[in-house]
């Protein structure tokens, strides 16, 4: 009897612990009848909102982690602007019908509007323990054109509650640029979540996908300081009301009035969600550096480039310019490491191919949301145009570049496939162009006189065979050799093949027998003209990094005497980062207002689009060096954002009116150069160059669909997937295959091992060459059953297999080079040709 009292009150305690639990971990929600107040919450009290139904229905007041974000007549309601009067939510003309059951609270009868035009509306919150779903059923009911459409509107405190909402079209509306009352970005993006730094916080609101719904979103700073966030939903394709402007200074409305019919219904169903900034965009343990500020860094002024769907470049939408001469979009994407970033370059290069290419393969350079920058006659209705300093034929290789590089990330070879036809006419336009057969490629114009830009440096008059493009195409030819043999086209492959070998061979060449190295002055010059004279000889710096770090340049004598002397001057001034050029150009050779007197624009600022190229160079040999360069960009981030063009050479101060995204390319630097995160179409390829202060490293990457862990020592280097672990002492690859892992050795292109396992287990690869592989395997003995295929062996060799130094056998290599056998317990395993 004793014990079986004792049990009672044992399950009596475990019955009110578990009651307690579970009440705890209930969503709440509670409602005063007498003042028409519903407030409801996640179960952790991580979102609160409170719905006030007295003369009208709104969302009165929002908390997120037990801040108020909206409230004291900031609020959230539906509504239209129509014959500039508001008809809202706020003033209804019916009595709203609550009813609650269970977690689903449900207004019916919710009607607005006046005799010419109303609306009547459904509003069903569902309140889930980690979420609150809000859904808005919307009935017009007369026909009428809505200048403005709230759907809902979202009104917070102060242009400060958030730093500002990430995007799913890859971009941001970064708040920093919407400091002025009156200032609104709009865009193409359903998803967005707001965030707050100092607060660690953000919310995620997500509609649910209808693809027959067209949605955008406006981000404004009001007038009297409140931040207002306004979703549309439409029927209709939603089209800009000014040319092809986002971003507006005068308070207006960024897209066009949209007509609806009598009785057309449409449905938006918003999941909102609070989570811990910190964890949700948590990158890893970056040792030795800011890791807030690079999170910022790529939160921000890396995704600013992004102008809207489809449109993404080095600039932004305040100014709105896209510009497609930049071989480097497609790595913005390897750093800022987000799914929808990514997702979204794919897309805009879809875009670019169906809309930015002229029949002749042609690659129309720029998007701007105004014909202001074009060269006369050549602005298209789509945004695309000739520049009007002149031929910016560097779009031509940057197009095949960033296609290549962004199959590199995705993977997808489906994709590359139809890009295919595409990049070959892109790449054969440049190839006519080597008139005398020399193997280097010539712009349009012959001569600086001429007065033309044709690459990057837009205003500096560089001429018929120019550095940086033959450079670009020697990249370009080499990318697409590869690819195309990957497609199957071994003759284009091989035809590429050649055409960047010919490049090579006299790209390298002193100026004197018809190349760009100055044996002088040890560098290469930026241009030949048709009559062989040589301009540019000032030791430019993108036409030097570029030979360097795209392997243009095979001497490592001239490497280094190009790095060491560049380093030299950047010493004797004490720049924080690389200029344009380190001496001044000839006269007249450029736009003569913003160039000269030298160090000026173009002619001598300070430009960190090529930081990434920088840091390319120095890193193998030099990391020290770039990883100097990378820490000065970081600390500009935390003085001024980056929210520059360019930096002035005498001051190093920010300047110029427009905003460059690519000023984050040192960061990229960092990952790909010195974390040394490469992705290629098969596998994670890391090949790290760390300094002491960055030992122990551990970052989490996500890559094709799969979450990796990169653990990085200055000895060895690590890769996790799904709870198997492959550690290496040089740089490899692994791919995550979803039955197990796939190891490329060093740089090889194919596999190298594949490991069929049911558990986790980790591989230390101990040596590994045509002769000899050496690896352990530790995990738990009963649990772990592995599969091992090791391939690129030499077909009908025979080689012995040891397992904890006992010989188990021996195999020969089938006639694809592989031997395959099975393990089951922690073993150190030789795999040794007889």
């Amino acid at each position: 009897m004793k014990h079986s009292l004792v049990s009672l009150i044992i399950l009596a305690k475990l019955l009110l612990i578990i009651f307690t639990a579970c009440s705890l971990q209930s969503p709440l929600i509670s409602h005063d009848v007498n003042h028409r107040l519903i407030t409801f919450s996640d179960s952790n009290r991580n979102l609160v909102m409170q719905l006030n139904y007295s003369n009208g229905c709104v969302v009165e007041k929002v908390i997120i982690n037990n801040k108020q974000v909206s409230g004291n007549g900031n609020i959230a309601f539906s509504g239209v602007l129509v014959n500039n009067q508001v008809l809202s939510s706020k003033d209804a003309i019916s009595s709203p019908l609550v009813s609650i059951r269970n977690n689903v609270v449900k207004i019916n009868n919710l009607r607005y509007g006046n005799e010419s035009f109303s609306i009547e509306e459904e509003w069903v919150f569902t309140v889930n323990s980690n979420d609150i779903q809000w859904q808005i059923n919307r009935e017009y009911l007369n026909d009428g054109i809505i200048e403005e459409n709230y759907f809902p509107c979202w009104q917070f405190n102060s242009i400060e509650t958030w730093d500002g909402a990430m995007l799913d079209n890859g971009g941001v509306a970064w708040n920093r640029f919407l400091n002025k009352p009156g200032e609104t970005y709009g865009t193409q993006a359903a998803a967005f979540t707001l965030w707050n730094r100092s607060d660690n916080s953000c919310l995620k609101i997500i509609p649910s996908d209808d693809h027959e719904i067209f949605r955008s979103t406006t981000f404004s700073h009001k007038d009297n300081g409140v931040y207002a966030v306004v979703q549309l939903s439409s029927k209709a394709e939603i089209t800009t009301r000014y040319g092809l402007r986002r971003f507006l200074e005068t308070g207006g409305n960024v897209f066009n009035p949209d007509t609806v019919k009598s009785s057309s219904k449409l449905s938006i169903n918003n999941k909102l969600q609070v989570f811990v900034y910190e964890r949700e965009y948590d990158r890893g343990i970056l040792k030795g550096m800011n890791e807030e500020l690079i999170n910022e860094m790529l939160n921000t002024i890396g995704r600013y480039g992004v102008v809207d769907r489809y449109l993404y470049g080095s600039n932004g939408w305040r100014t709105g310019w896209a510009v497609l001469q930049e071989p480097w979009l497609a790595l913005m994407g390897l750093a800022v490491n987000s799914p929808d970033f990514i997702k979204g370059y794919s897309e805009t290069l879809e875009y670019q191919r169906d809309n930015a290419i002229l029949p002749d393969g042609r690659v129309l350079p720029r998007w701007h949301h105004d014909a202001s920058d074009a060269m006369p006659g050549t602005f298209r209705e789509n945004g695309f145009y000739e520049c009007q300093w002149g031929y910016m034929l560097d779009s031509q290789p940057a197009f095949a570049i960033n296609v290549a590089e962004q199959f590199d990330i995705t993977g997808d070879i489906e994709w590359l496939r139809q890009f295919k036809t595409t990049c070959e006419k892109v790449l054969e336009y440049m190839i006519k162009r080597d008139s005398d057969g020399n193997g280097l490629f010539e712009v349009i114009q012959d001569t600086y006189k001429e007065e033309k830009g044709t690459d990057w440096l837009d205003v500096i008059w560089a001429s018929y065979e120019v550095a940086s493009i033959n450079a670009y195409m020697y990249k370009a030819l080499t990318r697409w050799s590869e690819l195309e043999k990957l497609l199957g086209d071994n003759e284009m492959s091989e035809k590429y093949r050649h055409l960047a070998m010919k490049l090579q061979v006299t790209f390298n060449k002193n100026i004197a027998d018809g190349g760009f190295w100055n044996p002088d002055k040890n560098w290469y010059v930026h241009w030949r003209e048709k009559d062989g004279s040589v301009y540019g000889n000032n030791f430019v710096t993108s036409v030097n990094f570029l030979p360097v770090a795209y392997g243009v340049c095979n001497d490592p004598v001239r490497k280094d005497a190009i790095l060491e002397n560049m380093e030299v001057l950047m010493q004797k001034e004490n720049l924080f980062i690389w200029p344009s050029c380190f001496f001044p150009y000839e006269a007249g050779m450029g736009l003569e207002n913003v160039n000269y007197p030298y160090p000026n624009y173009e002619n001598g600022d300070l430009f960190l689009a090529w930081a990434e190229l920088g840091v390319r160079c120095y890193a193998e040999n030099n990391p020290e060096i770039a990883m100097k360069y990378i820490r000065n960009v970081i600390n500009q981030y935390e003085l001024d954002g980056l929210a520059h063009q360019r930096y002035s050479r005498n001051e190093q101060t920010g300047a110029g009116d427009d905003i460059l995204s690519n000023n984050v390319m040192a960061v990229v630097g960092l990952y790909r150069n010195i974390y040394g995160i490469q992705p290629q179409y098969n596998r994670l390829y890391i090949n790290p160059h760390l300094t002491e202060d960055l030992n122990g490293t551990s970052l989490k990457y996500w890559f094709q669909d799969q979450q990796y862990l990169i653990d990085l020592t200055m000895d060895n280097y690590s890769i996790c997937a799904n709870d198997i672990t492959v550690s290496d002492k040089n740089s490899f690859g692994l791919k995550y295959t979803g039955s197990g892992i796939e190891y490329f050795n060093q740089d090889e292109k194919n596999v190298s091992l594949k490991l069929t396992v049911n558990s986790a287990c980790s591989v230390d690869i101990v040596n590994w060459d045509e002769t000899l592989m050496s690896w352990k395997i530790t995990g738990e003995p009963s649990k772990v059953n592995m599969r091992f295929d090791v391939h690129n062996l030499k077909p009908g060799r025979v080689y012995q297999l040891y397992n904890n130094g006992n010989l188990i056998g021996k195999y020969i290599s089938d006639m694809y080079g592989i031997i395959r056998f099975d393990c089951h317990k922690n073993s150190e395993l030789i795999l040794k040709e007889i």
